[in-house]
């Protein structure tokens, strides 16, 4: 691959490839990138223009450098290019119930996917998060990130990328709600236990009882998003 010589355009050009990059799941969360040097015979450049490319992302949040170690995609990069005020321009103001609707769908498929391809990895990342939910549980903030970090967990390992970051948008778009479901009683113990059972599913790879245990906590978050919706 290579660029038209537009001094202008070309690092412009590097960072949308890069962008793609991590879109399309050739380099994911955690991941490093190629070398610049690598980059730079790949695409037809300079050393140093992917090496304003990277900067560029890096001070956008997608990407993180260190000397001797190299560039590798931030591990919150899909949250980074998702932008919920985009899809709200493209669709109106989306309800609640609309955004829940979408992400049950992906949900569910996501949890089947992780019960058929979880790697032990995977599976670590998923028990690590369940443990940090119950540490946290008095911690209102806390806990929500360690929710969020359990769905993310069973989201990567079902190694489904595009799904995956549908997944991100539609967290995003129901952050505020999120935040106001996590105050109800008894509402972090239920969802706790429920989201083992997907954990213990996936473990297994029993993908039909990851698939119910998904299924059944949409159930629960259906009702909740209608109480405070």
């Amino acid at each position: 691959m290579s660029f038209p010589r537009h001094k202008q355009t070309l690092v412009g050009d590097v960072v949308q490839v890069l962008r793609q990059m991590i879109l399309e799941g050739e380099v994911g969360p955690g991941e490093f990138l190629p070398s610049r040097k690598v980059l730079a015979s790949r695409l037809g450049v300079g050393v140093s223009t992917i090496h304003q490319a990277i900067q560029a992302l890096t001070a956008v949040g997608l990407l993180e450098s260190r000397p001797g170690r190299g560039t590798w995609v931030r591990e919150d990069a899909l949250e980074t290019l998702i932008h919920p005020s985009a899809v709200e321009t493209r669709l109106g103001k989306l309800r609640a119930r609309q955004i829940y609707e979408a992400r049950a769908v992906i949900e569910v498929a996501l949890t089947e996917f992780a019960a058929q391809r979880a790697t032990p990895q995977d599976l670590k990342c998923i028990f690590d998060s369940l443990d940090r939910m119950d540490a946290v549980i008095d911690d209102d903030l806390a806990f929500v990130e360690a929710d969020l970090a359990f769905h993310l967990a069973v989201a990567k390992a079902g190694h489904t990328d595009l799904l995956e970051q549908f997944y991100h948008l539609s967290r995003k778009l129901l952050a505020a709600i999120i935040e106001k479901i996590i105050q109800i009683p008894r509402v972090k113990e239920e969802g706790t236990a429920i989201q083992r059972r997907i954990a213990q599913a996936v473990a297994q790879h029993d993908p039909a009882r990851a698939r119910q245990a998904a299924i059944d906590h949409m159930a629960i978050i259906e009702e909740l998003v209608a109480s405070v919706e």
